[in-house]
Parts: C-alpha cells; structure tokens; sequence
C-alpha cells in the first residue's frame, strides 16, 4: 500500500529515546508539580529549577511515602534534566538512487500518511497509520533499536518482532528488490543510512546507521541516505552497543515524521509537561536546542562558546587557525552545513565577523522559504549571522535568531 509520499519529501526526522531517559523526566517533573510547596521548590516548573534546587530532587523523591515508590528503579531512574546531545536526527534521503527504499522509509517516518503529500503546506492532518499485513501499525513510532555494534552500525525498524527477525514494507507487506544504483554505493563513511536486509532483495522496514566505514556491507546493503543533523545522537547510540550488537540499554523510537525545513524543528528533545487538564495527566513538548555553527580565532575560544551555549545548542566548531587555505576555505566550511540544513544559525567571535560580511541566506534556504505558510517569515541575513563574545553567545542566538523567533517552538533557553 503505497503511501502516496513524494520525492518532495527530502528529508525525514526521528527522535530516539536513550534508557528511558523521557519517562524517568517526566517522573521528576511530576513530582516537582506536585510537592513544590513541600520541598520548597521555587517553582512547579522541572526545567525552571536552579543546579542547587536539581540536585535535591532525586534524594527527595526516593524519600518520599508517596513518589518513592514509583521510582521502580532506584536512583537510576530519576533524570533532572534533558539530554545534553537533543533526542533528533535529520535523514536527507537519496530518492535519484533509491525512490523504493525512500518512499518506504518516509512512509514509516510520516505514520503512513495515506495519498498526503507530508511536505507540502496544504497536506491535511496525517491519517492513523495503517495497519499492515502482520497486523502492525506500518510505522517507526514506539519502535525499538535493536542492534548496536560500536565501531559498525545501529540498527531498527524491526516494529513487528523488535529483535531484527521480523519487518514489514509498505508495498502490501512484501519485500522489495535492491535496487542496483543504492548498491553500487560504498558504504565509505560514518552516518550513512541503508537498508537492512536478510539476504538478496529481501527489503522490509528494517534499516541502519554506519559509525564508520564498512566496507563488508558493499554489494549486499542499498545505501538510501544520510544524517545531515544529530550525529550526536547517532554516537550517544553507540556508546550503549556492544560486540554482540544487543544494546545495553534501551533504546526507543519516539516520534518521527518529514522535516519541513525552517518550519519543523531541527534540534531538540521531548518533556512531558504536567497538565491536569490533560487526559493522560501531561502534555508533550518539544524542548529545542539551537544548531549553532562557531567561528572563533582558535580552538581554545570556540570551546568557550560552547561552554557558554550549554545544553541549550548543539554546536559544530571551526577554528580559523586550523584551516588550511584563506578566507573562501573557512566560509565553505560555514556554508555547506548551512546548505543541508544541518545548522540553524552561524555565530562568529568578534576576531572573524569580517568573514560573515560577504556570506548570504543559502539559496537552498530562499527556495525553502518559498514554501512556509503565508503567515512565517523567511530567515534574514541578520537572523542567520551573527556575532558575539562567548559571554553573550546565548543572549545572541536567544534573542536575535531566527529560531527564537518562531512561534509555537518552545526554547530550552527560555527556561534560563
């Protein structure tokens, strides 16, 4: 059952969920709203709370009549705060190489999504996914990781069995061929993405993410794609991996979807805020980070600005330098990760704001722009460059970004 999801559709998310770190948050933040006044938290807010007032929680709700006995698994099962490295990956699909293996793929992504093209701005709300031949919603979402080999790959998309014997296609259930341009690609590199297959044209769901080069792949695997935002999520994957590939925690797909550039957040992890108006108790919210591009004089500064950042971004870091060649060699650098929407804002130290004065909005993101709803504005020059000692890195990307600007995107410097 084709889903009827186009080659307009580029791009496609998915949030991953590491040892339950959501639901262990969504435990504190309950227990901070509901025993504020109790333990004088100076707010009902989890992510309002100061470092000194974070570190109280864990002892206070293990010691509590009624919260400590929710905490099943002792101290390792409260969080305070949100991962440091966001919960989101980006995928840029190859749909001239692979348009079987892309459809699929953005199909599961977009829950089905039946005859709607995801991508554009008239697409209805996404349909309930179907229900597949195995008797399964045909979808990534609530599925698990279930192989992680450190050095090698991650892989999921197993939602029928969860253990990689299983997987279901979109194309009524059946598995579909290699297609031949997707195997003539190498897997050559870190973060590409590819089918998982359990011999010659035997296609499902089932897919994975290099950690590196695997050439035993070559010639037997359709490389489909690749992650332009979250490597650090895909390698905060592989630390919980192990030789025999079963992960040592687990991991879960939490939501997934199309990414709609400079409409769909890029960055970030979900919080399941109390809300006793709610039917369940709590109301999903996407906490975005910032993707900042740094450019500083030297290492040692752009580390300052990551420091100074915090959890709040995520940051890739260009120190001139270290840069062989002049100027041009140094704003490639910037530019391209721009391009492929991998960043959303490039922030440069006092030292080289000269090498922001020639750069402009990528034409990738003039053209994406074209598509936003009539009531969102396109990104300027001034909302995409900027500049800024590390002292004032976040009060910058916080206050003249493009990204807080938008309406509706809760920031996780917001809570600040």
């Amino acid at each position: 059952m084709p889903s009827g999801v186009s080659v307009n559709c580029q791009l496609c998310y998915i949030d991953f969920d590491i040892n339950n770190h959501r639901s262990k948050l969504a435990l504190s933040a309950a227990f901070v709203d509901a025993t504020d006044s109790r333990y004088g938290f100076s707010s009902k807010h989890l992510l309002k709370l100061g470092g000194s007032e974070l570190s109280r929680i864990k002892d206070s709700l293990l010691m509590d009549h009624e919260w400590g006995t929710k905490a099943e698994g002792g101290e390792s099962s409260i969080v305070t705060k949100l991962p440091q490295c966001g919960s989101r990956v980006i995928f840029r699909l190859y749909w001239d190489v692979a348009p079987l293996a892309c459809e699929n793929f953005a199909s599961l992504c977009v829950n089905g999504g039946n005859s709607l093209d995801v991508c554009s701005n008239n697409a209805k709300k996404p349909k309930p996914a179907p229900i597949g031949e195995s008797g399964k919603p045909l979808t990534y979402r609530s599925s698990i990781i279930h192989r992680v080999v450190p050095g090698f790959i991650v892989q999921g998309g197993d939602f029928v069995m969860g253990n990689g014997a299983g997987g279901e296609s979109i194309y009524n259930g059946k598995k579909f061929k290699d297609e031949r341009a997707g195997l003539l690609l190498k897997h050559d590199r870190e973060l590409l993405l590819s089918m998982g297959n359990s011999g010659k044209n035997s296609n499902t769901s089932q897919f994975f993410v290099t950690f590196d080069k695997a050439p035993q792949c070559d010639g037997k695997h359709v490389v489909f794609g690749e992650v332009v935002s979250g490597k650090e999520v895909i390698f905060e994957l592989e630390k919980h991996g192990s030789s025999s590939g079963e992960p040592t925690v687990p991991i879960q797909i939490t939501d997934c979807g199309a990414y709609t550039p400079l409409f769909t957040p890029g960055g970030g992890s979900w919080y399941d805020r109390p809300d006793a108006d709610s039917f369940s108790g709590k109301t999903p919210e996407l906490i975005v980070q910032f993707r900042v591009g740094i450019i500083a004089p030297t290492m040692t500064v752009a580390k300052k600005f990551r420091s100074a950042l915090g959890e709040h971004a995520t940051t890739t870091l260009i120190a001139a330098d270290e840069v062989e060649g002049g100027d041009d060699d140094i704003t490639r650098l910037v530019m391209k990760p721009l391009e492929k929407f991998s960043l959303d804002v490039i922030l440069a130290a006092p030292a080289c704001a000269s090498l922001l004065e020639t750069l402009e909005v990528p034409s990738s993101w003039t053209d994406a722009a074209d598509e936003l709803p009539n009531d969102i504005e396109a990104p300027t020059k001034g909302e995409v460059f900027l500049v800024a000692k590390p002292v004032d890195a976040l009060s910058a990307v916080a206050n003249k970004s493009w990204v807080a600007k938008r309406d509706g995107w809760i920031l996780s410097s917001s809570f600040v």
